[in-house]
């Protein structure tokens, strides 16, 4: 097996990680110098039918793997399916789901699946009226890609009608969003058509200081299994998962590769919050370790259509802290030098690159979030204890870390 993995960050370094792990040779487009240590770099656009398929074709390959939202929103997963090659990932319309808010949500109403009440205000007017009748729809989310910062929980209707008219000026449209409480959870499943396996739920941590305080960012670390819920994952996705795939079939446009159910879990039961069309991220970098052996026989079967007939194996706890850049999430600072990377690995953990490159011997910070350092126990315990021992080692100017991902396991 020869795959191709799209992409160049902790969520891809993973993705290529674990195939290398089921025996495949695995190339990366554009790659980076941290996942060069296990999958070979390739030059070109991952966004480029073009680029990636003269890729496949040159390196033989069979199973191409984007791991970010945008080469699927851009079509690159029907564009290669054309031509008779194997993608793990939705088509054009499929990847709408993520693309637009306001799409998705029409598909939950549709489907029947438990969601926010919200509404879609095309300009600060239209957000005026929404917050004089629904003062609680303070969750104010952008209707475009927006790289896992397009979401902004207000306290009140004065902080959402600020959050609202910066995104306004930034993606032209908006939802606004009744805010639900309850904890929140991270749930995958590998589809095909109506078909479905899940992988355990997680938990992502978004907010960048400890104590769940200071900005919303791409994701400060996670953990995975949640080993305590009010609701298991098979009954989530009885009432997420499956009721999406079926409308979609339904309609006449199956839908093939990774939905992300973004989850909280509420005294009413669940809800979703979001859906994404592509693994997560820090979310993978727990749930690969998590899992035994490989995913790659989860990936290569829903691309051909044949799924296996059993869902990843859990076989142990997988803790992920993110070490994130100075000025991160809005002005990363890039350049500084990476200090004990080396010694982080030598603790046991696996450390995946997000945001760095290497000159020589030196690697230096290239992005918002630098690194994941995973810690992997039987026990949730002793993976959280592994993960911020092994992270201690890594030192740059300027990082940022919480110390508090995964002190509560069960949610």
């Amino acid at each position: 097996m020869r795959a191709l993995v799209l992409g160049k960050g902790g969520r891809e370094h993973a993705l290529s990680w674990s195939l290398v792990a089921g025996g495949a040779t695995v190339f990366a487009m554009p790659g980076s110098d941290g996942i060069a240590t296990v999958a070979e770099s390739v030059a070109g656009d991952s966004t480029s039918t073009v680029d990636v398929l003269d890729a496949v074709r040159r390196l033989h390959i069979d199973l191409v793997v984007p791991g970010p939202e945008e080469p699927l929103v851009r079509g690159i997963a029907e564009d290669l399916r054309a031509q008779g090659i194997a993608v793990f990932g939705p088509d054009r319309l499929g990847a709408q789901i993520e693309a637009s808010k306001a799409h998705a949500k029409t598909l939950m109403r549709a489907a029947g699946i438990p969601t926010a009440a919200a509404s879609l205000c095309q300009d600060f007017g239209a957000v005026e009226q929404t917050l004089a009748v629904h003062p609680d729809r303070t969750v104010v989310k952008a209707d475009g890609l927006a790289a896992g910062k397009g979401v902004i929980v207000a306290d009140d209707a004065a902080g959402a009608r600020r959050a609202a008219r910066r995104l306004i000026g930034q993606y032209g449209s908006v939802l606004l969003e009744e805010r639900m409480r309850g904890p929140e959870v991270s749930l995958i499943a590998i589809c095909h058509g109506r078909d479905y396996r899940l992988l355990p739920f997680a938990r992502d941590h978004k907010r960048l200081l400890t104590g769940d305080l200071g900005p919303n960012t791409g994701g400060m670390g996670a953990f995975a299994p949640v080993p305590t819920t009010s609701v298991t994952a098979e009954e989530c996705a009885e009432r997420t998962i499956g009721p999406l795939l079926k409308l979609l079939d339904d309609r006449g446009t199956p839908y093939s590769g990774a939905l992300y159910a973004g989850l909280i879990l509420t005294e009413r039961g669940p809800k979703v919050l979001e859906y994404n069309v592509r693994f997560g991220d820090p979310e993978t970098e727990v749930l690969l370790p998590a899992i035994a052996g490989s995913i790659l026989p989860w990936l290569d079967g829903a691309a051909r259509g044949r799924l296996p007939s059993e869902a990843p194996q859990v076989v142990r706890n997988a803790l992920g802290v993110v070490l994130a850049a100075q000025g991160y999430p809005d002005e990363p600072e890039s350049g500084a030098e990476i200090a004990g990377l080396e010694a982080a690995r030598a603790a046991g953990a696996l450390v995946f690159h997000a945001g760095t490159r290497r000159l020589g011997d030196v690697w230096q910070v290239a992005g918002g979030r630098v690194v994941c350092v995973v810690g992997q126990g039987e026990g949730p315990s002793e993976a959280r204890d592994n993960a911020y021992a092994a992270a201690s080692f890594i030192r740059f100017t300027g990082a940022q870390w919480r110390e508090d991902i995964g002190r509560s396991w069960d949610v």
